[in-house]
């Protein structure tokens, strides 16, 4: 018995610091104003206090409305946080999610759980109870362990583009604009976002699929299916942002829904 309560310890031990050097890596946590199973933005005030207790264990949240311009031109400096809602008749669980901008679950916590009748002191509860295996990650930002890989040009796409030219020949721009406003100019092609099952396929005038987008639980951010990126409207304006042959790429999209 004591032999399996050590093999125990060693494996929740690991599993433990593997979760926390994965989220150590990341910048922000950026929280929606609505989670899926609430009817309402922050109903209950469940949405303000997930904020809140990420703040309380030394994270940076953010709302996703209201993310910095540092975020808006790389957003895989930060994780996208999600509750999911996993209750039964009698007891209120709630499970927080964290996933990257690859659209990797990075964290996911223990299970909360409350039996309390009323709506939002049970979501309270339980929300503060799954924020005990977050507290435990004593999380401290470390940006050498940061999925971004910072010596990497941002390199700006055609759509349409088949062959596009070499990196080597795209050059960092001198001006001090965000990365955003220098691709944005590469492209003007218009895409045509028709709606299937779990979000949008993007086409062009062909018609061909360029894109296919998958829905996330952040308003106007997609996940980019096999292409290890998303889709953002950051101040109007549809900003594509995956990795091509190991290069960080950004565009802006013309698209109409």
């Amino acid at each position: 018995m004591k032999k399996i309560l050590v093999i125990f310890i060693a494996i929740f031990s690991v599993s433990h610091a593997f979760g926390q050097s994965s989220v150590d890596g990341y910048k922000y946590v950026i929280v929606p104003k609505k989670f899926d199973f609430l009817r309402s933005e922050d109903q209950y005030q469940v949405n303000a206090l997930t904020k809140f207790l990420f703040e309380k264990y030394n994270f940076t949240a953010v709302y996703a409305d209201e993310m910095s311009a540092e975020i808006q031109s790389n957003t895989c400096l930060g994780l996208r946080a999600d509750v999911k809602n996993e209750s039964n008749l009698f007891t209120t669980k709630l499970k927080v999610e964290l996933t990257n901008c690859r659209g990797e679950l990075v964290f996911a916590s223990e299970i909360g759980s409350s039996k309390e009748k009323d709506y939002k002191g049970a979501y309270h509860e339980a929300l503060r109870k799954a924020f005990k295996s977050i507290e435990m990650l004593n999380y401290s930002y470390d940006a050498s362990k940061s999925i971004v890989a910072s010596q990497n040009p941002v390199v700006s796409v055609p759509a349409k583009a088949t062959n596009p030219e070499p990196v080597a020949e795209h050059k960092t721009p001198p001006s001090s604009a965000p990365a955003v406003q220098q691709a944005a100019k590469a492209t003007g092609e218009v895409l045509y976002a028709q709606p299937i099952e779990y979000g949008y396929q993007l086409v062009d005038q062909t018609p061909k699929i360029v894109f296919v987008l998958q829905n996330t639980s952040v308003e106007n951010v997609f996940i980019i299916k096999d292409k290890n990126g998303m889709l953002t409207l950051k101040d109007g304006k549809w900003i594509a942002e995956y990795y091509e042959n190991g290069e960080r790429v950004l565009q802006e999209l013309e698209i109409r829904f």
